[in-house]
Parts: structure tokens; C-alpha cells; sequence
């Protein structure tokens, strides 16, 4: 149970919502929860929070929320992309109001439409925290993503790229941009948001280390690339007569958005025919380093991940692997 300046922050928390961005509301929020540790709070009346079922007001304070929890500014935009998309598609039907039939034909549309069970249920992922937070903020009775089941997502989507995979890939880049982006995915395991806001200033080319800064949950840390990425990063910087702060700029010198690298790979997935979606290029690294004997401590800090399980699902255990240390240790 919530105690009253829970609740209370709450309140102030939906009506700043209405009224402020995000990071302002954030810093608010901030300064009054330090001036309230040392006062005691009574709920006057039983109804303390007043909530306005207007879906963009409720949906600023869901997004509130994350940036309050630490989410990066790519993830909360991805929760605000699908959590809008579903809106539009329900004829802008009230969040408190719509159910567990109306959240499947909306994930049935995208079903329909050809997309991949693994961008289903991200899709599905995101509304489902967005309606977990509504029925836990006590905003709604029920939860009507609960009947929904988790979408199952084929092992094959999960895949490390195999060698020949990899020279494929290099076969088919038509440019140094192209090449120097999969050499940076390859080697460093950056998340494809965090290549494209890389600066130059973050590439240590003597020492062959990159500083991510601001990465998932606005975490800063050093991964690395190796001789072969320096090499095709330098030789695209060259070629690219480049004159911004940013590594990855397109024709206009600008930063290349992550949409922007993202079109790239799927580019590269055409011409190669298989999938080459950017995160696929993080699990190739963890599984390679967990063959080569790296501590899986020292990959989940390599990757960033903040939780060991996520970085556990990442690598990928080959059978024959198994059989040959099951050999080794039984001998």
C-alpha cells in the first residue's frame, strides 16, 4: 500500500505532467521529495489523486515515470511510439476503457501486415508496462493485458551471425559508412541508438577504446573496438571529408539518427538475405567472447547490461560446444 506522500507525489506528478516536459517535471519532483523528508503527511480526504482520462495527459505521465526510473531517451520513445500507435488504431478510445480484445486486433493488425514476431512483442511488451503502470498507480481496476500471453518468438530471429555470415556482410557493404558502422557493431557491441549518438571525441584510436556515454538507463561506460574497426572507421572519416562532432553523419554532415543506421542494416539485409537487425550483432560478440572463455560478468559489463539474465539470453551455446567440455570434463 501506497503511504500519503506517495500518493501525493503522484498527484503532483499528474498535474506537472499537464503542464511541464518531462525533465522539467522531473527535477520538480526532485526538489519537492528532498524538502518532504523531514515533515509527516495526513490524507485529509479520501481521494487525494484527481486523474484526467485524457489519453496524451495520462500517457506524459506514464513517460514521466520512466525518466524518473532512469529509461534512456531511445527506449522511452519507443514506449511512446507503440503506446500512440495503439491509441490511433483504437480511434483514440479512452486508456481506461479499452480492453483485452481491443489490445489483440491491434496486435493482430501488425500480425496481418507481415511484421516479425519479435517486433510484435516488443510492441505488445510496451503497452503491456503502460497498462501494468495504470492498474499498479491504482488509475485503472483491471489490467487488460493480463489475459494476454507472452508472443512466442522463433529461436532463429536469436542467432549469432556464423563466419560466413559476417563475410557476407562485409561482401555487401557499398560503402565505407556501411562498413565501418557493421566493423563498430562487430567488435564494440554498441547498441545501434549509441553508434549514432558516438562522437569522434568518445574514439580513443591509439588505445582502440570507446566511451558510451549516456547509454540504456543513462549509464556511461568503455568497450572497445578492435585494429580492423579503427582501420574501416578511419578510412570512412577520411572519405567522408568529415566536419562534424558526431562519427556517423549522412550527406548533409548531419548526425545520423538511429532510424537512419537502422535503414542501413536493413539495406544490408536485402542484399544479404538474411537478418542483419543491429542488436543481432551484440549477441554475435557475447557468444564469440563466452567461446573464447570471458567471464560472463565481464561481457555483461562490456554490453551494459545492468541485470546478468539478459546478458545470459544473449549468448548462444552451440550443441557441439556442450559436447566437447561434456568430453573434456568426463575424461
Amino acid at each position: 500500500m501506497c503511504n500519503e506522500k506517495d500518493q501525493f507525489m503522484r498527484s503532483v506528478q499528474m498535474r506537472l505532467a499537464s503542464m511541464f516536459e518531462p525533465d522539467e517535471t522531473n527535477d520538480i519532483l526532485g526538489i519537492i521529495s528532498y524538502e518532504l523528508q523531514n515533515y509527516d503527511m495526513t490524507k485529509r480526504s479520501t481521494e487525494i489523486i484527481v486523474y484526467d482520462d485524457d489519453n496524451d495527459k495520462i500517457l506524459k505521465s506514464f513517460l514521466s515515470c520512466l525518466i524518473v526510473e532512469g529509461k534512456s531517451k531511445g527506449t522511452i520513445r519507443q514506449y511512446r511510439y507503440s503506446i500512440k500507435r495503439m491509441f490511433d488504431f483504437l480511434g483514440n478510445k479512452k486508456y481506461n476503457e479499452i480492453t483485452s480484445l481491443d489490445i489483440r486486433a491491434w496486435l493482430a493488425s501488425f500480425k496481418l501486415s507481415g511484421c516479425k514476431s519479435v517486433t510484435l512483442n516488443n510492441q505488445k511488451n510496451n503497452v503491456s508496462s503502460f497498462f501494468t503502470w495504470l492498474f499498479n498507480e491504482q488509475i485503472i481496476s483491471m489490467n487488460p493485458c493480463a489475459p494476454i500471453r507472452q508472443i512466442k518468438v522463433p529461436d532463429e530471429e536469436k542467432k549469432a551471425f556464423t563466419s560466413e555470415d559476417i563475410d557476407t556482410i562485409r561482401s555487401n557493404c557499398i560503402d565505407s559508412c556501411e562498413r565501418a558502422l557493421v566493423e563498430l557493431l562487430l567488435s564494440s557491441g554498441v547498441r545501434i541508438e549509441e553508434a549514432s549518438n558516438l562522437k569522434l571525441s568518445d574514439i580513443d584510436f591509439l588505445n582502440l577504446t570507446v566511451s558510451v556515454k549516456g547509454g540504456k538507463g543513462d549509464k556511461d561506460r568503455t568497450t572497445f573496438i578492435t585494429p580492423v574497426a579503427r582501420k574501416y572507421i578511419k578510412k570512412y572519416l577520411d572519405d567522408n571529408k568529415h566536419k562534424s562532432e558526431y562519427v556517423f553523419t549522412n550527406k548533409y554532415n548531419n548526425k545520423y539518427t538511429t532510424g537512419g543506421l537502422r535503414r542501413m542494416t536493413i539495406k544490408l539485409t536485402k542484399r544479404c538475405g538474411f537478418s542483419v537487425y543491429p542488436h543481432r550483432f551484440r549477441r554475435t560478440l557475447a557468444t564469440d567472447l563466452a567461446k573464447k572463455g570471458m567471464p560472463i560478468q565481464e561481457i555483461q559489463k562490456l554490453l551494459g547490461h545492468s541485470n546478468i539474465s539478459v546478458t545470459r539470453k544473449y549468448i548462444e551455446v552451440v550443441t557441439a560446444q556442450v559436447e566437447a567440455s561434456y568430453r573434456q570434463f568426463v575424461a
